[in-house]
């Protein structure tokens, strides 16, 4: 029987080449990122650790802060949800993925979780505006209480309020009837004739 020359052949494929083009030979060399690129991921990650982070640990402190006041119960109990989550999912993805991956980009893939779980954390979180706003401000009450403005006008910023602190506000002076009838008073002493 004849082959048309139309039909095309593929070349099968060889038992030693198989085995030789395993995962971590050819292809990984071919994925690699430069490292220009390898920079701007770590920038990119840290960028959404530290966002995420401190959107996630002030809505953590905010949900305990309705039944605690004290500082220091809330941020324990907020760095244990925020680094805990996290870290939790990425051991278990170290232990699901391939031995290499786990060797070689462990601390990278970690830090890609992180970041993940904190911006999408972060996202729902600000997306649920009708829901948190109040829980935002609530958190940022309390550290307007405690005299902590800088940190206040953070978590105020993320509720979306633009508070004015009493340190701010503008002194008034006193209207121009009190003060003409203070001038008036004060220039009838009573040893001068009027």
């Amino acid at each position: 029987m004849a082959k048309d020359e139309d039909e095309i052949v593929v070349p099968k494929k060889s038992k030693s080449t198989k085995g030789s083009s395993g995962l971590g030979t050819s292809t990984a060399g071919a994925s690699r990122a430069t490292p220009p690129m390898r920079r701007l991921m770590r920038i990119t990650a840290g960028i959404g650790i530290a966002l995420g982070g401190f959107v996630t640990i002030v809505a953590v402190m905010g949900v305990v802060g309705l039944a605690v006041d004290n500082i220091w119960a809330r941020l324990v109990t907020g760095l244990v949800v925020v680094v805990g989550l996290p870290a939790l999912l990425a051991d278990r993805m170290l232990k699901r993925s391939d031995s290499t991956l786990a060797t070689r980009g462990g601390l990278g893939m970690v830090a890609d979780v992180f970041a993940i779980v904190l911006l999408g954390a972060a996202l729902m979180l600000i997306a649920a505006d009708s829901v948190t706003s109040s829980l935002f401000r609530h958190e940022g009450d309390l550290y307007a209480r405690h005299g902590s403005t800088t940190m206040a006008r953070a978590v105020y910023f993320v509720a979306g309020v633009s508070p004015v602190f009493p340190a701010e506000r503008p002194s008034t002076a006193p209207g121009g009837s009190a003060s003409a009838s203070a001038q008036a008073s004060a220039s009838n002493k009573p040893g001068t004739p009027p």
